[in-house]
């Protein structure tokens, strides 16, 4: 009796550790499942806005954009200042022979003098150092469309990244699945030994192309973090990949207040300032002094000075500085044209190729993806009863893999083209902390 009561505590005690074992087993085999879908509640998810918004916030291009615009804010209020006086000290006749010895004879004389600035220098330099700062400005604005264009590409980047991961997975499981169905069918003579090969070599192919996949993912994921501060503890929204509402994604028309036309419009205002700089330094500026001079041989009497001293303009008249300034600001009309037309092109050719790429995913989702499917289960179903061949489960099998491949590589295109167009008419322009003080 003693002996089958420790018996059966044996046995007790070992379904205990074989009941552990398999928990832990089984724990260890949902690792890969559990933990990604842990770090996905910890991590936030990341939308467009979102990363347009950190980017902004970190960014040191737009730093240093901005710094330009305090220098040019500097240069602003330098150009107010007006030219400072002149403190003269001088004396004469002293230290020589006669009655001249020692200081007996010197004169001493104080004066102030001051330039007057002509023909309006002041009020032209003001201008062009305002139109400096708008330039300066647009190129704050520039900067950070630049930055929007990229931040853009590289989110919908991680976003096409993640679907060819999905798409690679799909085709390692039916790989996987495959391989299966051909090894039972080689077993029992049903299928030759290289149908068995070649669903090896197959299954093979998938594991690479997954491998790769997540690797390019990862490199994507890694770009996207870098603009915005290399934080990569985020989750991105599959939703955001497709095609959007087409009234959420309104352009407007590209006119004068494009960006690129309005900077290349604010140089040309800035040669024009510069035109006015270059007229009134051919006026001579005059320099006007009043002072006091003592005479010590006059028991320290002294008088007034004043004094007028005008540069004469008779080789010098600021010629060629005004015919270059003239000349610059033309070739900035003419580069304003050929914005123009440039622009006008691109943005033709990329809502063109919006339209296209839509047209392109709306196809492949509706008709081609749907038929790709029915013919992979179709090919299944029938090697299954021995009706097709290995090969034709193949073609099946890669079709649909080439069709959504297809669709991800047009949504990546349309949405990369997008990016390129709110560029052009500064969709986001209103997400970049600008505040405009020219005048």
């Amino acid at each position: 009796m003693l002996e089958k009561h420790r018996s059966l505590r044996r046995s007790a005690r070992i379904l205990r550790l074989l009941a552990s074992a398999s928990l832990g087993a089984t724990l260890f085999a949902l690792a890969p499942v559990l933990a990604p879908a842990a770090l996905a509640q910890e991590a936030a998810p990341l939308t467009l806005q979102d990363a347009i918004a950190r980017a902004v916030d970190v960014d040191p291009g737009l730093r240093a954009a901005n710094a330009g615009v305090e220098a040019a804010r500097g240069s602003l209020r330098q150009a107010r200042v007006r030219p400072n006086p002149t403190l003269d000290a001088e004396v004469e006749n002293f230290n020589g022979p006669g009655d001249l010895r020692g200081f007996d004879g010197a004169e001493t004389t104080f004066s102030l003098s001051q330039e007057v600035e002509l023909g309006g220098r002041r009020s032209a330099r003001m201008r062009l150092a305002d139109r400096e700062l708008h330039g300066a400005e647009l190129d704050h604005v520039l900067r950070g469309l630049d930055l929007v264009r990229d931040v853009q590409s590289a989110y919908y980047d991680a976003l096409a990244a993640e679907e060819l991961v999905a798409i690679a997975r799909e085709r390692m499981a039916t790989a996987e699945a495959l391989n299966s169905s051909v090894a039972r069918r080689v077993a029992a003579a049903r299928d030759p030994l290289m149908a068995g090969a070649r669903a090896e070599a197959g299954l093979a192919e998938a594991r690479i192309a997954l491998t790769r996949a997540q690797a390019e993912a990862a490199t994507a994921r890694s770009r996207l973090a870098s603009f915005i501060g290399g934080d990569e503890g985020f989750t991105l929204i599959a939703a955001d990949f497709a095609l959007p509402r087409a009234s959420d994604h309104e352009h407007g028309p590209l006119g004068d207040q494009s960006p690129d036309i309005a900077r290349l419009s604010a140089e040309r205002d800035r040669f024009g300032a510069a035109v006015s700089v270059e007229r009134s330094l051919a006026w001579q500026n005059p320099t006007l002094s009043l002072g006091y001079r003592r005479f010590e041989d006059r028991d320290g009497d002294g008088a007034l000075v004043a004094g007028l001293s005008v540069p004469l303009g008779v080789f010098d008249r600021n010629q060629g500085s005004v015919a270059r300034a003239r000349a610059e600001q033309r070739r900035a009309e003419f580069e304003i044209d050929a914005a123009r037309r440039t622009l006008a092109r691109e943005y033709a050719a990329l809502e063109r190729a919006i339209a296209s790429d839509a047209r392109a995913v709306e196809a492949t989702e509706e008709e081609v993806i749907p038929q790709a499917e029915r013919a992979l289960a179709l090919a299944q179903d029938g090697y299954n009863r021995g009706a097709f061949s290995y090969l034709d489960v193949l073609e099946a099998q890669r079709a649909l893999s080439d069709a959504r491949q297809n669709r991800v590589d047009s949504l990546r295109s349309y949405h990369s083209n997008e990016a390129a167009l709110d560029r052009l008419t500064a969709r986001f322009g209103e997400a970049l902390p600008i505040e405009e003080q020219h005048q």
